[in-house]
């Protein structure tokens, strides 16, 4: 089943490995190929095909209008399920919920230690 839909924004991931030089960055296997040029390019998904070649999901990146965007030779690409990830904004961060006033309240007498009393 399909993870993202059309208009959700994504963040291109290669697959990540070690160089001979012991470099960390994207794997040697993938260095060569069109979609290793927009590795970390933030972009929207605008149409999905569930049955792309061999069985594999695609969906098609479009990156223009997106502010980090990365030196790319085209404005839009298709891309396996598993290049992308979902692009969350700096400030689209859930803030922690707060618990109702006695539930998630810690048991009388636990905030104390016998450290405390010592000495």
């Amino acid at each position: 089943m399909a993870r993202f839909s059309v208009g959700d924004a994504v963040r291109v991931t290669m697959p990540r490995g070690v160089s001979k030089r012991g470099v960390v960055g994207i794997s040697v296997m993938y260095t060569t190929a069109p979609e290793a040029r927009f590795d970390g390019a933030t972009g929207e998904v605008v149409e999905v095909n569930p049955r792309g070649p061999l069985g594999v999901a695609l969906y098609l990146v479009n990156f223009h209008g997106h502010e980090k965007k990365v030196a790319i030779p085209w404005q839009a690409e298709w891309f396996r399920e598993e290049w992308l990830t979902a692009a969350r904004q700096p400030d689209e961060r859930p803030t922690p919920a707060t618990a109702p006033a006695g539930e998630m309240e810690a048991a009388s007498g636990q905030a104390r230690t016998t450290v405390e009393e010592s000495s």
